[in-house]
Formats: structure tokens, sequence, C-alpha cells
């Protein structure tokens, strides 16, 4: 038999005869009897617990279904060990109003299972959405503040809360300042419950959703965190053992932050199944990141959790061991990053990873940029500048029952036995000069280097590539300190660009390098002077203009390819031309090869039908075929070699053509109408740029085109025509293209 007695204003549940411990909230008002204000404060009475917050709010208070409070003043802290803030008991209660599914779509690896990510092995959690909602926006700190042991918040939306005072940081949705066994559970965070969008408004711009300043045993699990410009999750100050599983984060500025090196350690720290996905900037020109950790002391593991458009990945200061094993990263401007701080520096163990189709490195021993090996490996910084192997060949090895052979070298610490990871890669380079990362784990071997501080390696793995695939491998020594990806030997060559008739002087970077090493471009042989290991000097041959030539770099034991690394100067664009490092740089990256003759055509109008090609090559890379021809534009016949182009650049929503089921294929690109082309390309085909301000003054705001001429022009993209003009109606030359789409698609 269950009763409901009213006790000084608090709504009491007796069970058999004895006072129980559930208060139950009845009303959205923000205070009196059966308000969310007086049943926290009544859960402050630590007699008689451990007691639940309930929710049954009729539904003539709710909001599209969700009940909705938002506190005008700080609420009271949960400080009663075993509370419980059961935002589930609403639809218990009230039935299933909000049908939201948390989770949707989201999936991640299974954890512990021994295998790599994949990205597609276990849905996360499938959840009714929250049908209580806490809006903090009128808050000057965290919406909800827990200093007690085993408590539980579950199946709320918290969003909106105020900066931490004293702090400087603009935060606050839920603040662990103490207590062990914490549990943050199937909430949505940042987020408003029925809409799963951010409210918006200035409290909400910046936020950190989960803030922890203390505790221990503290599991975030099966939540949506995000829609935030701030932090998801922020460690700040000594903590303990905490779990962090089965997670969405989404449109994050940064996901997990350990950021506060020195205050103390956190113990064992454990992020394992979540899904980090479509980071967004802050707008304040910091960097972002799924996962950025300085903190210090204990151990920690980053197991089995899928990272696509999530920044700049995950960043390490090496402050304390961590493992990073079985998670997918792909698709981000950068993948792991390893910095060497100022204190002793701890291994981070990177291992069985699925690392792909990231805009910088897949692993980055920080300084940026590919770490040269050195002979015997003595330099010291990030996981010790471990080097990593040498690929010399590979052998695809039959398509039925096949294997895949690789030879190589390793050369690093005297006498040491190091764990080498082998990876495939797709035969396809998106952009030519890439460097290799780690798409799929083939296989480990051990080697172990003699005197010298060499190791040969040739490792035959039961596994089927097909021909051209690329192969990468890393090493990581006794002590768990992980390589960067193995490269090509050369990594590049400065300048990049030269006239017809050669005599230009060229220093090549790369890594181990001999004495001698050849250097040729395309076939044609060029003389050499061997500096070190990492750098040797050339002369550019004579050339025919407007060509591109791989520049191979071969010692007796290894060969490298710099992929279109050398542009002959186009006899129309010569290296004093404004538009010439553009030029170059649009051509080397395989989006066109000018108009013949050795020439650009720097000053030809661009065509539409050109639009569509280089639009697409710089957006998606050399791998990008566009779907066949269907026959979508009235004027665009499918024998056009175009066609394909066009009606894919229409496909993605960057143009709907010229009216009238017609393209225009042959028409000039004005330069009102490259605008909405680049920025579209750019930003998907829903970017909305913000409303004009009458930048320019040959741009009338409000028009149809001034929204996104002032945007190209806010990116830097362009500064206009001269004079505060633009010149919207003049033709969009090739030269002019060169320029926007170098700077839109931040070609190198």
């Amino acid at each position: 038999m269950k009763r409901t007695i009213l006790l000084a204003g608090v709504v009491c549940l007796v069970r058999g005869g004895l006072a129980a411990d559930t208060f139950t909230v009845t009303t959205t008002a923000d205070s009196g009897a059966g308000s969310l204000r007086e049943a926290l404060t009544s859960a402050q009475n630590c007699s008689g617990g451990p007691h639940t917050i309930a929710f049954d709010v009729p539904a003539g208070a709710l909001t599209g279904g969700v009940a909705v409070f938002a506190p005008a003043t700080p609420l009271p802290a949960i400080t009663c060990s075993g509370t419980v803030v059961d935002g589930q008991t609403q639809t218990a209660n009230q039935g299933n109003t909000n049908d939201v599914t948390l989770g949707a779509g989201g999936t991640v690896g299974t954890g512990g299972d021994g295998a790599v990510g994949t990205g597609d092995e276990t849905a996360l959690p499938q959840l009714n959405g929250p049908e209580v909602e806490i809006d903090g926006s009128a808050l000057t700190g965290a919406v909800l503040t827990v200093q007690a042991s085993d408590v539980t918040i579950r199946g709320v939306s918290v969003h909106g809360g105020g900066d931490f005072s004293g702090l400087g940081l603009n935060s606050g949705n839920i603040d662990v300042v103490s207590g062990t066994g914490v549990t943050i559970e199937q909430n949505v965070l940042g987020a408003s419950a029925a809409s799963y969008t951010n409210p918006g408004g200035p409290a909400q711009t910046q936020n950190n959703l989960i803030r922890i300043t203390g505790g221990s045993g503290i599991t975030i699990q099966n939540n949506l965190l995000g829609f935030t410009r701030w932090r998801s999750i922020l460690m700040f100050s000594p903590a303990a053992d905490i779990t962090i599983q089965s997670n969405e984060f989404n449109g994050s500025f940064d996901g997990v932050d350990f950021s506060s090196p020195g205050i103390g350690p956190l113990g064992t720290v454990t992020v394992a199944g979540n899904l980090f996905h479509d980071f967004v900037d802050n707008g304040a020109g910091s960097t972002v990141f799924a996962i950025f950790y300085t903190q210090e002391g204990g151990s920690s593991a980053i197991l089995d959790n899928t990272f696509e458009r999530a920044g700049n990945g995950l960043l390490f200061d090496a402050r304390r061991p961590v493992l990073v094993q079985h998670n997918v990263i792909r698709d981000g401007a950068a993948g792991i990053g390893v910095v060497a701080p100022a204190v002793p520096t701890m291994p981070i163990t990177i291992s069985e990873n699925s690392i792909s189709n990231n805009a910088g490195l897949g692993i980055d021993l920080l300084p940026a940029g590919v770490t040269p090996n050195d002979i015997g490996d003595g330099d010291s910084g990030a996981n010790g500048l471990q080097n990593f192997p040498i690929i010399a060949t590979v052998e695809h090895l039959g398509p039925q029952g096949g294997s895949t052979r690789v030879v190589g070298t390793l050369n690093s610490t005297a006498s040491t036995t190091f764990h080498l990871e082998f990876f495939a890669n797709g035969a396809c380079s998106s952009f030519p000069r890439e460097f290799l990362e780690g798409e799929t784990f083939i296989g480990t071997t051990p080697v172990t280097t003699d005197g010298s501080g060499i190791a040969s390696f040739d490792v035959t793995f039961p596994v089927v590539t097909p021909a051209g695939t690329r192969i990468s491998a890393t090493a990581t020594d006794p002590a768990g300190n992980t390589s960067e990806f193995s490269q090509r030997i050369i990594f590049s060559i400065s300048p990049t660009s030269g006239p017809a008739e050669g005599g230009t002087p060229i220093t090549v970077s790369g890594t181990n390098f001999a004495d001698p090493t050849a250097i040729t471009f395309d076939a044609v042989a060029a003389s050499v002077t061997f500096v070190d290991d990492q750098q040797l000097t050339t002369t550019s041959p004579a050339l025919a203009p407007g060509t591109v030539h791989d520049v191979t770099a071969q010692t007796a034991a290894n060969i490298g390819v710099l992929e279109k690394g050398w542009v002959v100067d186009f006899l129309d664009v010569p290296d004093s031309h404004q538009f010439h490092a553009f030029v170059t740089t649009l051509v080397s990256n395989g989006i066109t090869v000018g108009v013949g003759g050795g020439n650009y055509g720097v000053d030809q109008p661009t065509l539409r039908q050109q639009m569509a090609v280089f639009i697409l090559k710089a957006k998606h890379g050399l791998c990008y075929t566009p779907p066949p021809c269907q026959g979508v534009f009235a004027d665009v016949p499918c024998s056009s070699s175009f066609a394909p182009w066009i009606e894919a650049m229409a496909a993605e929503g960057i143009t709907g053509g010229c009216g009238n089921n017609n393209f225009c294929p042959t028409n000039p690109v004005r330069r009102d109408q490259m605008a909405v082309f680049l920025l579209k390309g750019e930003h998907g085909s829903s970017y909305t740029p913000p409303q004009c301000q009458g930048v320019f003054g040959d741009v009338t705001c409000p028009s149809t085109f001034a929204d996104w001429i002032e945007q190209l022009s806010a990116e830097q993209i362009t500064g206009g025509c001269g004079n505060g003009n633009y010149c919207p109606l003049s033709n969009n030359t090739r030269g002019q293209m060169a320029v926007f789409i170098t700077k839109t698609l931040q070609l190198q």
C-alpha cells in the first residue's frame, strides 16, 4: 500500500507505515510546495535517506510534453549520500510524451574485445528523450551541484548555467565538487530536452557541461553532451577513478578536457565506447579537441571510441601514461598529438587504432609536422621522439587466400626490442603529398635492434590487401612510447616551382637519406649534394613550361616519391605574378592542368562547368569520382565530360543551376555567384551566412548575394576588387579562382 502525505510542505511517500525518502516534484514553479527547489532543500536533511527526487508534473503544466524548470537563483546543492535525481519518473508517472531518441545513429566499438574499433560495432543506447528540463540561463553558477557520495543524476536535460565565480570560466551545468560513487547517466547536457538543439542566448554560448573538482569513483555514461561553445566535461582539480563511457558528444568545442596541471592527480581515468563527432569552433580562435589531456598522476585508457570530424582529435602532453587503443579517429583536422611537457615524460601508447582521412598527421609527436628519424634515436621530446619504421617494399600476394609481405628497417636505440604494428591505407591518396595514417590494422611483429641500433624486418600477414594499398607502421619501445606512422623518405622540397630553363636551387627535406641519394624529376635526373640524413640540396632540371612532376629520392635501401612535387612555371604566370603561389598550389593538388601550350589561362574567365570540377576536386580530393550522369539539366548532355561533375555539385546543394532546368555550363562564373559556390562547398548546403552589414560600396545590403559576399570577405578569402568595392557582376578569372579555391578549402 502506498500513501501520499504532506509534511511541512514536502511531499513524502510512505510505504508500510515507515517514513520514506522520495520527494516528488509536482509543479514547475520556482518555489513552494511541490517545486524542484523545495525537493532539493528537503533532500539536504540526511536523516531517513537515501533520498529520491521524483517528478510527476501534470500534463497541463508541461511545455511540449516536457516539465521545464527555470530557476531564478541557484538551486540547493545535493549534500546527502545516496540522493537520486530521477527525471525518468516523469515518464513513468505521466506516460511517454516525448518521443525524441538519445544516441540515434551513434555507433562505437564494443570495448575490450581485443579488436580494432570499426565505428559500427555497437549502437549507443537508444533512450527516450528527457521529459524534465532545467534551464539555468538565469544563473551565475552551476545548475546542479554535487557535494555527496553515491549520488545519481538521471534522465534530465540541463543547460544554460553561468560562470563559476572566481575561476574565469564560463560554465555551468553539473558541478561535482566532492563525493565517491557519483553517477551521471542518460541525460541531455547542453541542449533542451525536446529540441536537442542549442537553446541559444548569451548564457548558453559558453558552458562546461560537467565540471569535476573533486571526488572519486565518478561514472558518466549514456548521456548526450554537446551543442556547447566550451567544454563538455572539464576535470579541474584532484579527483580519482573516473569512467566516461557510452556517451555521445555532439557539436562540442572540446569533448573531455583534463586541463589543470599541477593541481593534483586524477587517479585512473577510462574513456571507453563513446562517440565524439561534429565539433565546432568556439569563435574565440582556440583549437578544438575531442580530448585534451594535461593532468598528472595515475594512468588513463582511451578505448573503443569513435572520433568523427572531432576537431584536432586527441592531444596529450604526456604527464601520465595513457593507453590509446581500438579507437576510430577519422575526418578530423588531426588525429593524435603528443606534447613533451616540462615534467618528466610519460609514455602515450597508441595501439591498434583505425586512424584515417584527417587533414593533419594521424600521429604527431609535436611540434607539428613529421619528425624525421635520427640515427640511433638519441633525441628527446614527446614520446621520446621514437623513430618510426621505414618500409622498403610491399608485396600483395594473391586475391584468394592471399597475404601481404612487408620488408623494411627500424633505426632506433641499440640492443632493444620494439613492438611494430602495421596498417593498410587505400591505394588512392586524396591529396598528392598527404602523409600516411593507419586506416586498417593488419598485424604486429617484434624486432630487436643490433648494437648499431638497426633491425630489419620481413614479415608476411595473412591479410589480403589490393595492389597499390599503402602500408604504414609504428614502433613502440619497451616503456610504451609509440612513434609516428612511417612515411616516405622525402617529406618536402623548397621551393616547389621554378622556370622552365631549370637551375633553381632546391632544399630537399626528409629522413633516412644516405650518401649517395639520387633525385629525379619524373625520369629526369638532377645533381645532388648530401647534407645529412635529413637534408639534401639539388638543382631543378630544364623541363617543359606548365608541367607537373613527381620528385623521387632513392638510396641503396629505400625509395620515396613526392607526388606532383615540382611545378614548372606557366608562361603566363611567372614567379613575379600576383597569383603565382595560388596557381602553383592549385595545379600541384591536381585540380587543373592549365589551358595548354604552357599557359594557365590566368586572365580567362572561369566557366560554370569548370567550377564544378574545381570545387569538388578541392573539397573531396583526388580519390573522388562523381556518380554517373543522369541527365538532370536540359543543357548538359551526358556526353559532356563535365556532366557528372555538374550533377554532383547540384546534388550536394552547392547550386541549383541557372533556372528553367538549365545549368548554363559555358557561362562565366560571376564574382557574386562564386561567393555562394565557395561557401556552400566549404560549409555545406545548409549553411546560411550572417546578415550583411554593408561592407562594400557596390554591393547593396540587403540583396541576394550580399550576405555571401561579406562572409567571403570576413573569412579573409577576398578583400574585394579595390577602392571599397567587390565588383559582384564581373567575371571571376581563372587566376582569381585559384586564390579563392586555395584559401576557402585550405589547400597546401
